[in-house]
C-alpha cells in the first residue's frame, strides 16, 4: 500500500507555473520578461533586439521561463533549468 502510494507521488508531474499577464500582444516580440519571470511589455529601448538565449550564466532567467504570446496576452511559464 505504501509502495503505490509512493510510486503514485513519484510518478506525478507538478503543474507548470504559468504567468498571463494584461499586456496585448499580436507576437511575443512585444513581450518581455522582468526581473522575477513575470510577463511585461518590451521596452522600447529593446524592441530591435532579439529575445535572449537562456544560458547558466547572466540569462538564467530566460533558460528558467518560456515567454509565448498566447490568446493576445504575454504568458510567462516556468520550464525550471539544468544548471
Amino acid at each position: 500500500m505504501i509502495g503505490a502510494v509512493l510510486t503514485l507521488l513519484l510518478s506525478a508531474e507538478p503543474a507548470p507555473r504559468t504567468t498571463v499577464s494584461t499586456i496585448a500582444c499580436q507576437s511575443v516580440a512585444e513581450c518581455w520578461l522582468d526581473s522575477s519571470g513575470k510577463p511585461i511589455a518590451r521596452p522600447k529601448k529593446l524592441r530591435t533586439r532579439a529575445l535572449p538565449k537562456g544560458d547558466c550564466g547572466k540569462n538564467l532567467l530566460w533558460l528558467r521561463n518560456v515567454l509565448v504570446c498566447e490568446q493576445n496576452v504575454c504568458v510567462s511559464r516556468f520550464v525550471g533549468d539544468a544548471c
